[in-house]
């Protein structure tokens, strides 16, 4: 009986995962249609609805990347611990991004661009592992360190101070992603309305966000092809695994039942 409690309950998350990597799989098709059947519009002559924009990032107010401190209009920061054994690997401690608008351009003019739960896919453009200090015993076995710029990251910036201080033992790693100004720039989300905005240039009061419809707030630092090849290529990656999972599920799922 309780070999057959474990193979059901087996079954039903290997089937819930699968179904889980389904629509994930699905959700990339559909925006991979969105994308190849949008058109791409001109900052001036965007309209309130779906928007595809292109052209080069620039900053709405001063900010830097936290650790490279380079002038961005977007950044994401990800620390993690290495737990050996079996069922080890890389754990997440802290996480942070930036939220604050930033402005699209080209050559006719900037677009307001909020980037609140957009999915931003960008490669990363720093990453170091390393300890906080190098340890060791009578100057023997001494820990590779965190880089310099990491130390001082992390010491200005309380939280993540704190949980790395607290998987001190471990191996840490920390990857930092950016946008910088002037850089390529995508987008695709729902152009609406600034509240209050009364500017007589008709983008000036459109700013571009996750719309509450269909969802979608993309934005990429590659070009439409190449956003494309990324979205389309991961498609396969979720729905092949994912109903191969979720047919073994299923097969367990029924094996406890008809036993």
């Amino acid at each position: 009986m309780a070999e057959d409690n474990t193979c059901c309950c087996g079954g039903l998350l290997l089937f819930l995962f699968g179904l889980a990597l389904i629509i994930g799989g699905v959700q990339r098709y559909l925006l991979a249609q969105k994308i190849k059947n949008t058109p791409t519009s001109k900052v001036r002559s965007a309209a309130v609805g779906l928007v595809e924009l292109a052209g080069k990032a620039r900053c709405k107010d001063t900010a830097d990347s936290p650790i490279s401190h380079v002038r961005s209009i977007y950044w994401r920061i990800k620390g993690e611990y290495y737990k050996p054994g079996k069922h080890g690997g890389w754990r997440v401690i802290y996480n942070a991004t930036s939220s604050e608008p930033f402005f699209l351009e080209d050559d006719t003019g900037k677009m307001l661009i909020e980037p609140k739960e957009a999915e931003v896919e960008i490669p990363h453009d720093f990453l170091n592992e390393g300890h906080l200090s190098e340890g060791g015993f009578m100057g023997l076995f001494k820990s590779k360190v965190l880089d310099p710029k990491v130390l001082a990251f992390l010491a200005a910036t309380p939280a993540a101070n704190s949980a790395f201080k607290n998987h001190s033992s471990y191996d840490l790693r920390i990857t930092e992603w950016f946008i910088a100004e002037g850089d390529p720039l995508y987008v695709l989300g729902t152009a609406e309305p600034v509240k209050g905005s009364m500017s007589a240039i008709a983008h000036e009061n459109l700013i571009v966000k996750k719309g509450a419809n269909d969802g979608i707030m993309y934005v990429s630092d590659s070009g439409e092809t190449k956003v494309v090849e990324k979205v389309s290529g991961s498609i396969w990656w979720m729905l092949v695994p994912g109903f191969l999972i979720a047919a073994i599920g299923l097969f367990f799922l029924l094996s406890s039942f008809i036993q």
